[in-house]
């Protein structure tokens, strides 16, 4: 059994003919656009029962060649305004109802507002009829987030004149609403990023012929481009490099394809043709650089893209070549550099220090296990039994670098610790009073008498300045 889509509510006096409410006509007639008009009535002409197959959705839709959804839109329209109920939209059930003169609705108050709005939104749809809901979408842009009208009508128009009349009003709604993200609400603001849209024409023609397109710039084409130029700050030169260059390794190139070559040259910070070019001539030797640090930390990566974009890039335009980083990887091997990150850092602090070539990372292998040598030494004064550690070194450079100490004088001061309960920490107690005693030969030492009593704590009183001076003095060593 077939179910009417529409009928009379029971207190809905019904006869056999349709009956329109002078205040329908009256009230709702004047503001309601035109198509909402029609269903109403169709509706009503379909309420005193008659052919069943007639009054269905899909009856409604085919007799005012509109889509379903549309008809249920229409619906919606009245129902805001109290005229009718939707019951149900699966299978769909429309209900009309009595009309209440003086109706205060707000949807009804808008139409009357932006009647000549309206009418000009419609005239540039030609071809098709712009639906209530889509009316009410424009209302809430110029409502809720005060887009001027005149504005709204420059932008409906500059939509319409590059896509053509068969444009659905809900791309410009999307238009609107991307532009109102850059704050552009009003007539001056939308002119002249109608203007910006304009000078991007010729730029974006020149980019699809590049790809070998003959189709005409799009309005997305445009605020791609302008994200492309501004937000990245590429130059034209370099964006229709990368289109070439894609061409020529026969790859399938559009405007989401260069769109993500584009960010991931941006992120990696490529922003020069030089630059491009010279990744793309060395991604082979970088996956060969990557694949040799994987092995060496002993760790696998199906795809090596993100590792190649995100470290390797990096460690290139640091001054690194592959020859030295693929050296630091093998030096790794067995230690505790186990993951990218940690490897990283290395590389990072060996920057820091100025050491990029294999020249200089010698050189500071060295010159680290000639410090270890020495340190050795000190550990066989001291009667300790193990090689240098991080701690040894750290304490190391404090005596010699940040004390002055010389080796003889560490040596020395080692060899009046050895044997103690903590031979390291003594060390550190002597050479500590003797920098503190301003000592720094090695007579000025040997004339200096050891106590291993505890040295008296002497009481002083200290102002809070002077101690908050003496706070700030030591925030200023760096460990």
């Amino acid at each position: 059994m077939v179910m009417s889509f529409c009928k009379f509510s029971p207190s809905f006096a019904t006869e056999n003919k349709t009956y329109i409410d002078n205040t329908f006509i009256n009230e709702f007639l004047p503001s309601a656009p035109d198509m909402c008009v029609k269903a109403y009535i169709l509706g009503l002409s379909k309420c005193n029962g008659g052919n069943e197959a007639e009054n269905s959705l899909e009856f409604f839709a085919k007799t005012l060649k509109i889509s379903e959804d549309d008809v249920i839109s229409i619906f919606k329209y009245w129902e805001d305004l109290g005229l009718v109920q939707i019951l149900s939209t699966t299978p769909a059930e429309v209900r009309f109802l009595p009309i209440i003169s003086n109706s205060k609705n707000i949807k009804k108050y808008k139409v009357d507002k932006y009647a000549n709005f309206n009418i000009q939104v419609q005239e540039m749809f030609e071809h098709r009829m712009v639906m209530p809901n889509e009316f009410a979408e424009f209302y809430n842009l110029m409502e809720r987030h005060n887009f001027e009208e005149n504005a709204l009508i420059a932008l409906i128009k500059y939509c319409v004149d590059n896509k053509g009349f068969n444009l659905s009003p809900n791309y410009c709604i999307v238009v609107a609403k991307n532009w109102l993200k850059e704050g552009i609400i009003n007539l001056e603001q939308v002119s002249k990023k109608i203007e910006e849209l304009g000078v991007a024409n010729e730029n974006m023609a020149l980019i699809l012929s590049a790809m070998g397109s003959k189709r005409k710039p799009q309005l997305e084409d445009k605020e791609l481009l302008n994200k492309w130029l501004n937000d990245y700050n590429f130059e034209m030169q370099v964006i229709v490099f990368v289109v070439k260059n894609l061409k020529s390794k026969k790859r399938h190139v559009d405007v989401n394809v260069l769109d993500e070559y584009l960010t991931k040259y941006y992120e990696m910070k490529l922003m020069s043709v030089q630059e491009i070019e010279h990744y793309e001539n060395e991604k082979d030797n970088m996956f060969n650089l990557a694949k040799t640090v994987n092995q060496q930390l002993g760790i696998y990566y199906e795809d090596l893209t993100n590792e190649i974009e995100k470290y390797v890039v990096n460690w290139l335009n640091m001054g690194f070549n592959l020859e030295t980083l693929k050296t630091i990887a093998n030096n790794c091997h067995g230690t505790t550099v186990r993951t990218l990150e940690s490897f990283n850092n290395i590389v990072t602090k060996l920057f820091k220090l100025g050491i990029t070539n294999l020249n200089g990372y010698q050189k500071y292998l060295q010159d680290n296990l000639a410090v270890d040598s020495l340190i050795n030494e000190v550990l066989q004064e001291l009667n300790l039994q193990r090689k240098a550690n991080a701690n040894d070194r750290t304490f190391y450079k404090i005596w010699s670098v940040d004390w002055g100490f010389s080796h003889q004088i560490i040596l020395y001061a080692a060899s009046l610790s050895k044997n103690k309960a903590n031979a390291i920490a003594y060390l550190n107690k002597i050479l500590s009073n003797w920098n503190g005693a301003g000592l720094k030969t090695l007579e000025e030492v040997k004339a200096v008498k050891i106590d291993d009593k505890p040295t008296d704590f002497i009481h002083n009183n200290y102002t809070k300045e002077q101690i908050q001076s003496l706070m700030t003095n030591l925030d200023e060593v760096e460990v």
